[in-house]
């Protein structure tokens, strides 16, 4: 419950007077919700009465508030996670004051602040005990700040630090020098995004200092070479690698990484848009014995062949959207007795994914739970129908973008798949009213469902859905102009099959009758 609603429920009466103001209830506050009305007068209210029960707290985007409150954070002996990002209003003096009143501070969050080096170095003073620490988006400190966080008595605990955005940064992991053998083991160093200035130099210092890193998050960091994954290879813990949107990464790179010290640990491994070919995904699926989850969308010199290597492996999500991958492909890997429980063809480039290949998935791979067939244009309710009746413990599926679909392949989900939770159609022009009138049915387990650019979805019926799940988006516009559409109009028109009523009250009432059945034979 917000803080708006709880001063308002100490106006009713003593008796919910004295119940708001016990100090269990204001141990976790989040004023970001509050932003827009929040005051200097009634923060410092509520943190001088709760300042030892307030264990976490929240105040993103709260620019309207000044030292004349904030000063009280300091009192709060007890703060375990503090929240200030985007207010751009903190400075270097205010952190100090606050962290010098905070010993127990484990999550600090300054992203999108005005701090500097000074920062840093309080930190490194005060914050014996700090785990994450996020200064993404901080543009304001140098490489010499983070000399602080290796020196001093703090900050030899961190084992999360979120780097997002800091371009200014130019050879930030060099300043990990030898004393950074002092921080934890477990440091995970994650969220460098787009950070042009790291070199292979810096990850030279950053692989030698940290062996005990298990989570490096690289995305998008266009230095980043085969060289760099000689380097990451000597990682001996390594479980996460993120290095999509490197293009400079060949099958060169992936040969050094899967003859590494972290072969047999890594887990999780996203090398989407890399400049990768069939030999790499051979090498991943024949070394990396323990990978469960493995993105290669994007990929465009892939071939055919890739999914044969990856048959029979033990990744349980695999996400090959904006490949190329054709039907008869999948009729020869699946035969190998391929498990996933996730399953990405989505984009544009799954052109060539038909009604045929997706019902022989689904024969052989009934225990998927994740579906994302968006942009396959080629699909039609008959897909749908495969999906519902094989996959019987759908969870998630995603179509946006499915021009074929209509009313009749959402009757086939709400009849067979009883768990989904997660529904997207957004695009697919030829659903209509009758679509929310099916959903319903499924209502809850649904609690997400994403309708934009249904042109033929009023916006009346879309409401009805609205206070039945949590997450709840729609739109009547015409699609943008894109691949399968011109104009809101689409290149091949797409005759809707007809459909009397008594068809559709069969079709309900089978439904009916196949869910009472099993029913009762549970």
């Amino acid at each position: 419950c917000s803080v708006y609603y709880w001063l308002n429920c100490a106006e009713v009466c003593c008796t919910w007077k004295a119940i708001i103001q016990s100090g269990i209830l204001w141990s976790q506050i989040n004023l970001s919700v509050e932003k827009h009305w929040i005051t200097d007068s009634t923060v410092k209210q509520i943190l001088q009465n709760y300042r030892l029960f307030v264990i976490h707290l929240n105040l993103r985007g709260c620019t309207s508030l000044t030292w004349t409150s904030l000063k009280f954070i300091g009192e709060c002996r007890n703060l375990q996670e503090l929240n200030v990002s985007e207010c751009f209003n903190v400075t270097d003096m205010m952190v100090q004051r606050i962290v010098e009143g905070c010993p127990c501070l484990l999550y600090l969050n300054l992203s999108c602040t005005i701090v500097t080096n000074k920062t840093l170095r309080e930190l490194s003073r005060n914050c014996l005990n700090l785990q994450y620490l996020s200064l993404a988006y901080c543009y304001r400190f140098t490489d010499k700040g983070f000399l602080y966080l290796t020196t001093g008595k703090g900050c030899h605990n961190l084992i999360h630090l979120n780097l997002s955005g800091c371009t200014q940064v130019c050879v930030l992991l060099l300043v990990f020098d030898s004393s950074q053998e002092n921080i934890s083991p477990a440091f995970s160093l994650s969220c460098i995004l787009g950070n042009n200035q790291l070199s292979d130099v810096s990850w030279k210092v950053l692989c030698s200092r940290s062996q005990g890193l298990g989570r490096l998050h690289a995305a998008d960091c266009p230095r980043v070479t085969d060289t760099t994954l000689t380097l990451v290879s000597t990682l001996k813990n390594l479980q996460y690698l993120d290095i999509s949107l490197c293009n400079k990464v060949s099958d060169v790179g992936i040969k050094y990484l899967t003859e590494g010290s972290s072969v047999t640990k890594l887990l999780e491994l996203n090398i989407s848009h890399c400049n990768i070919t069939d030999i790499s995904v051979m090498r991943i699926a024949q070394r990396m014995c323990k990978m469960r989850r493995l993105n290669l969308s994007h990929c465009k010199r892939l071939t055919d062949m890739s999914l044969d290597w990856l048959s029979g492996s033990s990744i349980s999500s695999l996400d090959i959207s904006g490949c190329n991958i054709q039907d008869q492909v999948l009729f020869g890997c699946l035969f190998l007795h391929l498990h996933r429980r996730k399953v990405t063809f989505g984009e544009h480039s799954c052109i060539n994914i038909t009604d045929i290949g997706i019902e022989k998935l689904c024969k052989t791979v009934r225990d998927l739970e994740h579906v994302d067939v968006s942009h396959c244009v080629a699909l039609s309710d008959s897909a749908i129908r495969a999906i519902s009746f094989y996959c019987t413990g759908l969870v998630t599926l995603w179509m946006p973008g499915c021009l074929k679909i209509t009313d009749m392949a959402v009757q086939y989900l709400t009849s067979g798949s009883r768990y989904l939770q997660e529904l997207d159609v957004s695009g697919c022009v030829l659903l209509t009213d009758r679509t929310l009138q099916l959903l319903e049915r499924i209502c809850p387990p649904l609690r997400s469902i994403s309708m934009a650019c249904c042109s033929n979805i009023s916006k009346v019926a879309a409401l009805k859905l609205q206070p039945r799940v949590k997450h709840w988006e729609h739109s009547s516009d015409y699609p943008p102009y894109c691949s399968g559409y011109n104009v809101g109009q689409i290149n091949d028109p797409i005759t809707r099959p007809f459909m009397t009523d008594d068809r559709w009250d069969v079709v309900e009432q089978r439904s009916v009758i196949t869910r009472t059945a099993c029913t009762h034979k549970t």
